[in-house]
């Protein structure tokens, strides 16, 4: 269960400007540490709003004066997302192909992974790379979590160079639907 001062912390949090919502940030992530997955189940409208958050903060900024907490940033995000496949058919049916990929940044130190298992009908995801992904994708970091909260198209973004693509070009539009069916599952927050 999600701690209830959190949960008010993290909304009046989100009533700041993106400076002061960045110097709330490293300890909130901190506290959310544990409490990632639980806090969007129960709390979906929160997580919605702090993904729309993350659409207006410069997040190469924010990790490069914020090492520290760049995998905290990553795991509420991937939490989130590996909450909302669980819970959406729609997601689910959009998967059916094995795919992984690394994502990095090349304008901060942020770096993580995503894994798609077919068979299963699961995507999970994290902080730090695999081994031998079949896709890498590097870019700026505002277009790498644009990708994963929706806001880039992965194919419209790709064609526009806003990142690039090491890998079968096959898996990558495998995984632009599943992608774009994902970010619709995203909560819209109060203020849309």
């Amino acid at each position: 269960m999600t701690d209830t001062d959190l949960i008010q912390d993290i909304d009046e949090s989100l009533e700041q400007s993106d400076d002061e919502l960045e110097d709330d940030l490293p300890e909130l992530l901190g506290r959310m540490e544990g409490q990632t997955e639980d806090l969007v189940r129960e709390h979906p409208e929160t997580f919605g709003r702090v993904v729309a958050r993350m659409e207006t903060m410069d997040i190469a900024s924010f990790v490069s004066e914020n090492p520290e907490t760049a995998d905290q940033f990553q795991e509420l995000l991937w939490a989130g997302m590996n909450v909302l496949v669980e819970s959406s058919p729609e997601v689910k049916e959009s998967i059916d192909d094995d795919i992984t990929v690394t994502f990095e940044a090349d304008d901060c130190p942020m770096a993580g992974h995503l894994e798609v298992d077919g068979t299963e009908q699961t995507m999970t995801g994290g902080a730090g790379t695999l081994d031998d992904p079949m896709l890498e994708i590097t870019g700026p970091a505002d277009t790498l979590v644009g990708l994963i909260v929706g806001r880039v198209d992965p194919i419209q973004g790709f064609m526009q160079q806003q990142y690039q693509m090491d890998g079968p070009v096959h898996k990558g539009t495998r995984l632009a639907p599943i992608m774009n069916s994902l970010s619709d599952q995203v909560p819209a927050s109060a203020e849309s």
